[in-house]
């Protein structure tokens, strides 16, 4: 995934976010991190073809997206969410789905609809129905809101498994010791602003610096 974003907001002539800048390499972890209000939902809005406008390239293959909030149909079971997406993407892992469905404890309501799952139930399902596509380009907003301390270390294992097999992972996150943990390389957005694109040690260094 190549990024270069000139300029883009939600009006025409009026940029939330400019010149932002990064690549994210195959079988690789970079994580986007800001604080709230930073830019970062924008870039992604970019990156997934939503914001009304922009100035820039994006250059990536077939990617999935775990949103921060969960998006899904009201009248869909879980099932049927299934079903759609393997539909739309030609991708038909039931070994993958079956054990994403058991290690998320989901396997029991498949037959329900999404809009009566909680919270936790409902970011679980985004989880899935994005890793099951098998992409080669994984974008992860904010993931671990709304997640129990069982299923954040689940994602975090899942998250490395799909670096492990040459994915490309972008994850959008405000929480900087578990994107220090995990991701191989930072991209600091401040102010709608790419404000330095860099390595583990050097990165952290320089973002406690700046706080």
């Amino acid at each position: 995934m190549i990024v270069s974003i000139d300029k883009a907001g939600y009006e025409s002539n009026e940029p939330v976010i400019q010149d932002i800048s990064f690549d994210v390499r195959a079988g690789e972890i970079l994580g986007v991190i800001g604080s709230n209000g930073a830019g970062k939902t924008t870039t992604i809005a970019c990156l997934t073809g939503t914001i009304p406008w922009m100035k820039g390239t994006v250059e990536m293959e077939r990617y999935a997206y775990i949103p921060e909030q969960p998006v899904y149909y009201d009248y869909l079971t879980l099932s049927e969410h299934i079903a759609l997406v393997q539909e739309l993407t030609g991708v038909d892992s039931k070994e993958k789905t079956e054990e994403l469905l058991q290690l998320f404890r989901l396997n029991h309501v498949t037959d329900r609809y999404l809009s009566s799952f909680s919270k936790g139930m409902k970011q679980k399902a985004m989880i899935l129905l994005a890793l099951i596509q098998e992409t080669q380009v994984l974008i992860v907003d904010e993931p671990f809101i709304g997640l129990d301390a069982t299923t954040t270390i689940q994602l975090l294992r899942l998250l490395e498994t799909e670096r492990a097999r040459g994915a490309s992972v972008l994850l959008v996150t405000h929480v900087l010791d578990t994107a220090e943990r995990l991701c191989d390389r930072f991209v600091w957005i401040d102010d709608g602003n790419c404000w330095r694109v860099g390595r583990k040690q050097r990165f952290v260094r320089h973002s406690k610096q700046r706080g």
